[in-house]
């Protein structure tokens, strides 16, 4: 690419064709964010100025970014953040890339109580931090808490609340161990969770940006991947109080189960909310009475 005059337009023409070859689904968005992340510049400008030359250290800039997305590197990792529910978020690859059918679950929650009602929540398997973060962003007058069981991960949400300026209590917590709910008698008034859900069946169906990059401990679950829903179903009535809702966002064709599972533990008022798509996204229910 170097032994002659590169426009923009050129890269983005060159670079297309290129990707769909390695497999990527999107070519097109990827080259333009990618090159955006280069020049420091807004996707329209991509348009406006497609005639500007690329100097060589944009060009070596570029042509990195592009070897690593058709390696199946993730475009968000290759940026370093990601956008949910209108902040940006930091990620890493001890985090899972937050997904735009998460944003239901956040919608759901907030949908779910007057805006001035004061509330204490728990966003279990956090990651990124994106659901407590988003929820406290929302609702500032909320006192909301986060798990994650890996360390790394908590450092990328600690990261995310400072940068946001939004304040969550984040610890380092097991959710299938015993020991993290007998210390939280009855301290929420709401759970949210998007636990590990995919069973280790699955990961010949997953692509190979999601299996190669992303952290298996985020994406796999024992049990068909329902043991957290199992779990959260039979210990998370210790930290609600009295009336409390889960919220949990589940994987295809899993509804049925959780929805069983939630009902052999005694929740009430169990219901499974569609995303846009319209697929089975998010169950909710309401803590048994003691």
């Amino acid at each position: 690419m170097s032994q002659q005059i590169w426009t923009i337009k050129d890269v983005i023409d060159w670079s297309i064709p290129f990707l769909k070859e390695k497999g990527s689904p999107s070519a097109r968005l990827d080259a333009e964010l990618l090159l955006c992340d280069v020049l420091a510049c807004r996707r329209l400008d991509l348009y406006l100025d497609h005639h500007k030359p690329l100097n060589s250290e944009e060009r070596t800039a570029f042509r990195d970014r592009i070897r690593r997305r058709s390696q199946g590197e993730p475009v968000a990792y290759i940026l370093g953040r990601k956008e949910f529910f209108g902040h940006e978020f930091y990620v890493g690859p001890a985090t899972l890339i937050p997904r735009p059918e998460t944003e239901h679950l956040v919608e759901l929650l907030l949908k779910s109580y007057p805006d001035d009602t004061e509330l204490t929540g728990l966003d279990v398997g956090t990651g990124t931090g994106c659901i407590a973060i988003s929820l406290k962003k929302a609702r500032p007058h909320w006192n909301l808490s986060a798990w994650d069981i890996s360390r790394e991960a908590l450092t990328v949400a600690a990261r995310n609340a400072e940068a946001l300026e939004a304040p969550v209590m984040f610890e380092q917590r097991d959710a299938l161990q015993d020991s993290s709910w007998g210390q939280r008698s009855h301290a929420f008034d709401f759970i949210a969770s998007n636990p590990p859900y995919i069973a280790a069946s699955e990961r010949s169906e997953l692509p190979v940006s999601v299996v190669r990059f992303e952290p298996a401990l985020a994406l796999f679950a024992e049990e068909s991947g329902l043991i957290f829903y199992r779990k959260l179903a039979q210990k998370a009535v210790r930290s609600l109080r009295q009336g409390g809702k889960i919220f949990l966002e589940i994987g295809a064709g899993q509804a049925s189960d959780v929805c069983l599972l939630l009902e052999e533990s005694g929740w009430q008022n169990i219901a499974v909310h569609q995303d846009l798509a319209g697929l089975d996204r998010v169950v909710t229910a309401t803590a048994p009475l003691a």
